[in-house]
């Protein structure tokens, strides 16, 4: 019996699906189907209860799992005491609101010097991937566990020069013509616009693609284009060459940190949690 053997185990238990624990592992659904049947021939009992393609944690599985938690447990504690004078580590992924993470990123790691936040992009190497994902909701609550940090209206981002300028409220399906500053196609907040212009009958004429907030914001004052912008984050700094208008129907984006289910919290994994809810409540959250 090997403790990856129990790691799928507890993640398939906890889901009652062997893909998306699959998913969450990142390995082939054969893998973690092959690994609970072998533990079930080792242990000479089924854990789980099989209904056509879905599996149903039995009585047995419910008792075994529970140990199995409590030993895991026991097991990443006393590694955690072994390495107490290590460097510790936290991944981070931020699709979302990277503004606000990076000063909460810098905050934490003064208040715990023991402790490092590294940020990762793209594929996981050597078998490392992040610990939390801060996510523009929705997210797929199949996989992950999450608590909301705040909620921020989107207003149309104008120059002060621009036509829009002079209005009090902005009905979305008047910027059909308008040029739209954004991001590229797989950005959240890029999404989450195409999906209110979408709602009503077309689709965003996207003539620059930021790489950045800094050069968004730029494109933006020199009257290059509009953009929808999270209201909070573009406050964050002052500008004397564009402004905000509310949309008429107010929407809102919703900013989650999130963490695969299954995921064992470590002392510092939980510090992290409090310590990013804690921090967020500065802002608003309706």
């Amino acid at each position: 019996m090997e403790l990856l053997q129990l790691r799928y185990f507890c993640t398939a238990a906890g889901l009652e699906n062997f893909s998306k624990a699959a998913e969450i592992h990142t390995i082939p659904q054969s893998a973690v189907s092959k690994t609970i049947r072998n533990l079930e021939n080792e242990l000479g009992c089924e854990l789980f209860d099989r209904k056509g393609k879905r599996v149903y944690l039995n009585e047995n599985g419910k008792i075994f799992l529970d140990k199995v938690n409590m030993a895991l447990t026991a097991i990443d504690s006393a590694v955690d005491e072994l390495h107490s004078g290590e460097l510790k580590t936290i991944g981070i992924h931020v699709m979302s609101g990277i503004h606000f993470v990076s000063e909460l990123i810098n905050e934490f790691e003064k208040d715990h010097p023991g402790e490092k936040v590294i940020y990762y992009h793209g594929a996981a190497l050597l078998g490392q991937e992040e610990d939390f994902t801060f996510f523009q909701f929705p997210i797929d609550e199949e996989i992950y566990d999450y608590r909301v940090l705040m909620e921020d209206e989107i207003m149309l981002a104008a120059a002060k020069t621009s036509k829009w300028a002079k209005k009090r409220m902005i009905c979305i399906k008047d910027l059909i013509e308008e040029n739209f500053i954004s991001y590229d196609s797989d950005n959240q907040l890029r999404k989450f616009t195409e999906k209110l212009c979408m709602e009503e009958g077309f689709r965003p004429k996207v003539v620059f693609e930021a790489a950045t907030f800094s050069s968004l914001r730029s494109m933006v004052e020199a009257g290059k284009g509009i953009s929808a912008v999270p209201t909070q984050s573009w406050r964050l700094k002052e500008t004397k060459h564009a402004i905000l208008i509310p949309f008429e129907h107010h929407p809102r984006r919703k900013l989650v940190i999130a963490w695969k289910k299954g995921m064992t919290f470590t002392p510092e994994k939980k510090a992290f949690l409090d310590y990013a809810c804690a921090w967020f409540s500065q802002y608003e959250k309706i």
